[in-house]
C-alpha cells in the first residue's frame, strides 16, 4: 500500500476524546459545540489550537472557527492559530501563508499546543495535513507529537471534513463510490492522480483507533468507497464509520465508546464475516453488517453493544409500514432513493420487506446492485422528535454489492 502507510505504527491510544464532525456544521449545532467546549473543560477553562492547514484559506478558516468557539463563549485569549500551510489565502494581501510549510517543525508552536486543552482541525484537503505534519521519513513533526500529548492527557481532538478524514490510521484522501467500485486503489497523490475518481488511500494521523473514518458520507454517496477502503485494508480493521454533514462521532478512548451528535448520522460498517471476489475485474462483497446511529446512540465497541438513545422503540413485530415491494431504482420510483429511506422505512420498519435493493448504473452498460436484508438479530428502534421528525436506529442488517450487466432493450 506504499511506503506511508507501511510507516504506520498501530496501538497507539489517546486517553482523551475526539469529536469527528462530517462537515457542514451549522455554527448554531449546540449539540456538537456544546460538546466539544466541554470536552475542553468547559468555557471558562478550555484552551484551543486550531490547525488549518487542510484548508485552501487557512487564515478565514481560523477566523471563523475562531468566532463559532467564541460565540460558545471560549475565552479569545484561549483560542490560538497554529499557522502551518501550504497554500497562501488570497484574504491577506501582505502576507504568503504558504510559507509556514515547515512550521510543523516550530519548538514554540508545539509548546502552543502542548498547552492547550483542545486541538481543532479545520476542513479542506487532508492530504496537505498529514504532508505538513509528518517528516519526508514519515516520523512525527513536533507540533503533530504535541497534539497527541494533548489526547493522551485526557484533552480533546476534534476536527470537520478534512479534519475528520484523518483521524484513522487508514486514511481516504480522495475518490468516489463508482470509482472504488470500478478502478484500481491509489497510494500516490501525484499530480497524474488530480482529476482521478479512484480510491486515494493513505496514511491518517491516527488518533482514532477503531476503524476507517469518511465523512460527507450520505451527502456524497460514499458508502462503497468506504467498503472498499475497509475490505482493502482488513488485514487491520474489520470497521470502518461514515459520519454525515452537520454530525460528529464522539469517541471516548477511556472506555472505546461512540456517541453521535447532530443532524443526521454515523453508519457503521462491520466487515468481520464478509467477503470480496472480483468478476471480470468489478469486486463482489458479500456479508457485511451495516448499522446505522443518530442523536444520543451509544456504541461500545469492545463489546460490539449498540444502544439506542432514550424513548426510542424497537421496530421489529410493531413495524409502520407495509409495503411489499420496496425496491427501488431512479426519480420514477415512488419509495425513497436515499440510504436512509431504504434501511429504515423500506427494511427495518416494513413487515412486509426481508430485504431491499438498489442498482445503481455505471458508463459501461455495468452496474451494481445493493441490496439490504434483514437478519435474524437485526434490529430497528423509533422515535418521534418534538419537530415530529422520524428518529431512528438501525442494527446489524446484511449488504451485499453485486456487480451486474444492464442491458436496456425497447419492448415492441
Amino acid at each position: 500500500m506504499g511506503c506511508l502507510l507501511g510507516l504506520i505504527s498501530f496501538g497507539q491510544t489517546g486517553k482523551g476524546s475526539l469529536v469527528i464532525a462530517g462537515g457542514g456544521i451549522d455554527p448554531g449545532n449546540k449539540s456538537i459545540y456544546n460538546q466539544l467546549v466541554n470536552l475542553a473543560g468547559g468555557p471558562e477553562a478550555a484552551t484551543f489550537a486550531i490547525i488549518p492547514t487542510a484548508s485552501g484559506a487557512p487564515v478565514q478558516s481560523y477566523a471563523f472557527i475562531r468566532q463559532v468557539l467564541i460565540s460558545y463563549n471560549v475565552k479569545p485569549e484561549n483560542i490560538f492559530i497554529i499557522p502551518i500551510s501550504l497554500m497562501d489565502d488570497d484574504s491577506t494581501k501582505d502576507a504568503d501563508e504558504s510559507k509556514w510549510a515547515e512550521n510543523g517543525n516550530d519548538i514554540q508552536l508545539a509548546g502552543t499546543v502542548r498547552k492547550c486543552s483542545g486541538v481543532w482541525f479545520t476542513g479542506g484537503d487532508q492530504m496537505r495535513v498529514t504532508k505538513a505534519l509528518y517528516r519526508p521519513d514519515g516520523s512525527r513533526t513536533p507540533v503533530l507529537e504535541a497534539v497527541w500529548e494533548v489526547y493522551e492527557r485526557g484533552g480533546v481532538i476534534g476536527g470537520t471534513s478534512a479534519g475528520a478524514a484523518l483521524m484513522s490510521e487508514v486514511m481516504i484522501g480522495n475518490g468516489t463510490s463508482l470509482g472504488a467500485l470500478q478502478m484500481d486503489i491509489i497510494t500516490d497523490n501525484g499530480p497524474d492522480n488530480e482529476d482521478t475518481d479512484a480510491l486515494l488511500i493513505s496514511r491518517g494521523l491516527g488518533f482514532f483507533p477503531e476503524g476507517i473514518i469518511d465523512q460527507h458520507f450520505h451527502a456524497r454517496a460514499r458508502l462503497a468507497r468506504l467498503v472498499i477502503a475497509l475490505m482493502h485494508s482488513k488485514d487491520r480493521f474489520h470497521m470502518a464509520f461514515g459520519v454525515d454533514e452537520n454530525t460528529a462521532l464522539i469517541y471516548s478512548a477511556s472506555d472505546r465508546s461512540i456517541q453521535v451528535a447532530g443532524e443526521a448520522g454515523v453508519t457503521i460498517i462491520d466487515a468481520s464475516d464478509a467477503t470480496i471476489s472480483y468478476f471480470g475485474g468489478l469486486p463482489e462483497i458479500s456479508n457485511l453488517s451495516i448499522s446505522y446511529m443518530e442523536e444520543g446512540d451509544r456504541y461500545l465497541v469492545p463489546a460490539g453493544i449498540l444502544t439506542p438513545a432514550p424513548g426510542k422503540k424497537p421496530t421489529r413485530g410493531q413495524e409502520s409500514y407495509t409495503r411489499p415491494n420496496p425496491a427501488q431504482a431512479g426519480i420514477l420510483s415512488p419509495n425513497g432513493a436515499t440510504f436512509l429511506d431504504l434501511v429504515t422505512i423500506n427494511l427495518i420498519d416494513n413487515s412486509k420487506a426481508e430485504s431491499v435493493s438498489n442498482l445503481t448504473f455505471t458508463d459501461h452498460g455495468n452496474g451494481f446492485l445493493l441490496t439490504f436484508s434483514k437478519k435474524a438479530g437485526s434490529q430497528g428502534y423509533y422515535a418521534e422528535s418534538a419537530e415530529e421528525e422520524d428518529l431512528y436506529t438501525v442494527s446489524d442488517i446484511r449488504l451485499d454489492i453485486v456487480p451486474v450487466t444492464v442491458t436496456v432493450t425497447k419492448i415492441h
